[in-house]
């Protein structure tokens, strides 16, 4: 007998889209790799726009239609269990509803945040920590991108028992290192940024340390994205003669951000709040070594002068030093890709962590 699951998350688009984003990829590879051991899987979508965050109402209205749908689907079919991806505000109430109503069924659930503004939005607020205490208790277990992760939802009374950590995968098409990074000392090394250009992943302060670098150094950073401050970038490049170091390419299809990542040294992304970014997970993959800020669950998979340099913030000096670090020596590439593609293989494998959520459901 078949065994069926329902994963509510961001539906498999029809067609590519040009910036897929930490969940869709993450529920492609989850997909994938349920569909290729024999599991039936369903999906109820949450897919929505970020950039404009849609008004309250339709949120809400699109809410109650997958309440209705899980209800229905756990009413008519034999569930061994149920998968929930969430994000921070609205969406994590619903969520958390949705899991109230696995409860209901009986139906065992694997409940995921996998947005680090939850994290944030959490530890800020006093009302909010006392209401997420209430609330965790609902889910039969949580799932984990790392080991802070472990630490907010024990600071939260959430028992580890009750906890597994899950660290991120990307999709099976997403190609593989086929050769260390490496940078000569007659070479300008390569910098790269994928992500929104909003002011959360650290964009203004990369700028800003790349043009202090710029009156000293010679390099490249290309900035792959779009967002909010997309114009503000490409004044802040033209208005400081930055023409030469500095390409705002805006959001670019899969194929060409590949192809960039390939081309370049060091990928960097100095974010104030992160799940696990994707994107970060691609540039491993492919033997980038990475600067990142230590949020979210960057710090299991990103180690400070292992594979990468981890900030402590992502204040223009800390950009600039680790961004230098790398232009003093770039012998330190290739050292820190080696470490970099051990690291991945070793910490998100898809089949691997995939499986670790589907094992929730036979214990």
């Amino acid at each position: 007998m078949t065994e069926k699951f329902i994963l509510i998350g961001a539906k498999p688009p029809e067609k590519l889209v040009p910036n897929p984003g930490g969940q869709l990829t993450a529920s492609l590879g989850l997909i994938e790799y349920a569909e290729s051991i024999g599991y039936e899987i369903s999906v109820i979508d949450t897919t929505q726009s970020s950039f404009p965050v849609p008004p309250l109402k339709k949120r809400v209205f699109r809410g109650l239609a997958r309440v209705w749908q899980l209800w229905k689907e756990l009413r008519c079919k034999d569930v061994c269990g149920v998968i929930i991806f969430s994000s921070s505000g609205f969406s994590f109430y619903e969520r958390i509803v949705l899991s109230a109503i696995c409860r209901i069924y009986a139906v065992p659930d694997v409940f995921f945040v996998r947005s680090g503004h939850f994290y944030n939005e959490i530890k800020k607020s006093a009302l909010k920590r006392g209401v997420a205490k209430l609330l965790l208790k609902i889910p039969h277990v949580i799932g984990a991108q790392g080991k802070n992760w472990v630490e907010f939802y024990d600071a939260l009374g959430v028992h580890e028992a009750r906890v597994v950590i899950v660290r991120n995968w990307l999709s099976a098409d997403h190609p593989e290192c086929n050769g260390l990074v490496s940078c000569d000392s007659n070479s300008l090394v390569k910098f790269v940024f994928v992500g929104w250009l909003v002011k959360e992943k650290g964009v203004r302060q990369l700028l800003e340390a790349a043009r202090a670098l710029w009156k000293h150094h010679k390099f490249t950073l290309q900035i792959i994205g779009g967002g909010t401050l997309t114009a503000y970038c490409r004044e802040f490049v033209e208005s400081n003669a930055l023409q030469d170091c500095i390409v705002i390419h805006g959001w670019q299809e899969k194929d060409f951000i590949i192809k960039t990542l390939k081309k370049s040294h060091v990928f960097v992304l100095p974010s104030e709040a992160e799940g696990f970014p994707n994107a970060l997970l691609e540039a491993m993959a492919l033997g980038l070594p990475s600067i990142c800020t230590q949020v979210g669950g960057v710090p299991d998979s990103l180690r400070n002068e292992v594979n990468g340099y981890l900030l402590k913030d992502n204040s223009i000096s800390s950009i600039y030093s680790a961004m230098k670090s790398y232009i003093d020596e770039p012998v330190l590439i290739q050292e820190h890709s080696v470490n970099a593609v051990k690291i991945y293989n070793k910490l998100h494998n898809r089949n691997k962590n995939c499986q670790t959520l589907f094992n929730q459901f036979r214990v």
